[in-house]
């Protein structure tokens, strides 16, 4: 079945060999993988997911998605893999295992986190009560492979036409952002370095609430507190993009598709006067204004507005110009990102789990914002990646003082190389 682009189409354009738009989820698990069995738990997951079994191709000046015949890719590798190639049969989605980790690397024009969310939970169920040999097991949440899969699953959102909103009154942060490349500290490097830190679950949500914040609104301002400190002169406040699900402004619970907006929240001289308290209220209350319906609505259509002038391009070149061009503009308004799809809550597969975290390849010196912290929620623990595109390690020191200065206890699991697949397209 051949299957017209939409959504996917700013991702794709936006994508380069420096800047594959692609994720990593890790989970590490308490034994060894076993290949045998997780060839079967893809194969037994993959037929409730077929939209995500596809290709791209490309028809003059028009990329669509078909149908991909090929078996989803089990690979026994810990390294770096190529998507939309050879290595993978063209399927932009693959799993790999080494030792008792198990990856799952995707294309970010073919989902997100909120969107991989279910296939990750039907996998595990099928993998971990095979390899346990749990008859009890949990279907709750669960998508099976005999359920019917719903129209809600393939349709695609932001195509569909927007009600009508209220006018937005608080537009979202457009000046300069500092940036960490400019700031004299840090040298931007083509290698990426991660650093996975461990919080406590009970205690990390006991001092958010006692701060009037939510998981992901607490690390953004901790992430800004930590780029002012170590730049109290600079000219330019830093401005964390937090990042928001869309689904639920689009009314669209059940969507596949990337659907990934931002909030920005600009750590100024006024924020900075304030107490700790007051200024996760005020960030607070920036998320809660621009992750508003209407707000979401409104980067849906602007996003529209950008899909109808592509059409009006020529060639791919000339869109892939275009949309670079805009994210350059997008990047010079943020200095770090932060990220959080929400809690796992991965049902019976949990207690087999000991560490589960993403890396998204969102860090780049191609778009300036070269600090990202991706955060994810599992089994009585948040784990934070620390993502960073420079070897110094003021930034992580600060933020890690940070922590300490709240009485945040934590964890370093560790420290590795970015291992985010690249990806290969027909443009």
């Amino acid at each position: 079945m051949k299957r017209t682009l939409y959504s996917e189409l700013r991702t794709l354009y936006e994508t380069s060999a420096a800047d594959p738009h692609t994720f990593r989820i890790t989970i590490k698990l308490k034994d060894i993988v076993d290949g045998g069995l997780l060839r079967k738990a893809v194969d037994t997951t993959m037929d409730r997911y077929p939209y995500f079994r596809v290709r791209i191709r490309a028809d003059g000046n028009r990329l669509y998605f078909e149908d991909n015949p090929a078996p989803l890719p089990v690979l026994n590798t810990n390294r770096r893999i190529v998507l939309g190639g050879e290595q993978t049969s063209g399927h932009l989605m693959a799993f790999c295992f080494w030792k008792n980790r198990l990856y799952i690397d995707a294309y970010h024009g073919l989902t997100d986190g909120g969107g991989i969310a279910p296939l990750i939970k039907t996998l595990l169920y099928c993998y971990c009560s095979a390899f346990y040999d749990e008859k009890e097991f949990s279907t709750e949440g669960i998508r099976l492979s005999d359920s019917p899969v719903s129209p809600g699953e393939w349709e695609d959102p932001a195509e569909k036409p927007l009600p009508g909103g209220d006018p937005i009154l608080v537009p979202k942060w457009s000046k300069p952002a500092f940036q960490i490349a400019d700031g004299g500290i840090a040298a931007i490097i083509p290698e990426c370095f991660v650093v996975n830190i461990r919080i406590p679950e009970a205690e990390f949500m006991r001092f958010n609430i006692s701060n009037d914040g939510s998981p992901a609104t607490i690390v953004s301002l901790l992430l800004a507190r930590t780029i002012d400190a170590l730049h109290p002169d600079a000219c330019l406040p830093p401005v964390i993009a937090m990042c928001v699900n869309q689904r639920r402004a689009l009314r669209a619970p059940l969507a596949h598709q990337s659907l990934v907006g931002n909030v920005r929240l600009p750590y100024t001289d006024r924020v900075r006067s304030l107490p700790f308290s007051t200024q996760a209220t005020c960030f607070r209350g920036m998320v809660t204004l621009q992750s508003s319906d209407d707000m979401v609505r409104n980067e849906i259509k602007e996003y529209q507005e950008l899909m109808t002038h592509l059409d009006t391009l020529g060639s791919h070149t000339e869109r892939q110009s275009c949309c670079q061009r805009k994210m350059e503009e997008l990047s010079r308004c943020v200095t770090a990102t932060v990220s959080y799809v929400g809690k796992a809550n991965l049902g019976d597969a949990e207690r087999f789990i000991q560490e589960y975290e993403a890396l998204p390849s969102t860090a780049l010196p191609s778009t300036h914002v070269p600090l990202t912290v991706e955060m994810s929620a599992m089994n009585g623990y948040f784990f934070l990646n620390f993502i960073q595109y420079f070897r110094e390690t003021d930034y992580l020191t600060m933020f890690i003082r940070q922590l300490r200065m709240n009485n945040i206890d934590y964890d370093v699991l560790n420290v590795t190389e970015a291992r985010y697949p690249r990806v290969e397209l027909p443009v």
